[in-house]
């Protein structure tokens, strides 16, 4: 054997183990030895997912997120909708307070202008 063929088949093995480390598997056997060619026989789409059944698997997906979800009560809902109306009404009074309190000093410091 000679020394450039001895080069090339080390430069393989290390190609190999940097591959094998790069997708954490160990065993060498589990992977193709090289890419299948692409010619005229070739699949066009080869290895990839149609754009029906991706949609699918979109919708799919999301109804099994959605089963997944724990839904509140209905008591537990109007109990938080009823909160957040107070909470509101409270802030509607304080910005009306303080917009009023604003518009009585502004009158003092300009004065009516008639």
């Amino acid at each position: 054997m000679s020394k450039k063929n001895k080069n090339v088949e080390e430069s393989a093995v290390i190609n190999d183990a940097l591959n094998n480390a790069e997708l954490g598997d160990n065993n060498a056997a589990n992977l193709p030895a090289t890419q299948p060619k692409k010619g005229k026989n070739a699949k066009k789409n080869d290895g990839k997912i149609g754009f029906g059944t991706r949609v699918k698997n979109f919708f799919k997906g999301i109804g099994s997120e959605l089963k997944k979800v724990s839904w509140p009560t209905a008591g537990k809902v109007f109990a938080q909708f009823g909160t957040v109306c107070f909470v509101v009404l409270i802030f509607v009074l304080i910005i009306m307070g303080f917009d009023s309190l604003c518009a009585w000093l502004l009158e003092l410091l300009v004065g009516s202008a008639a």
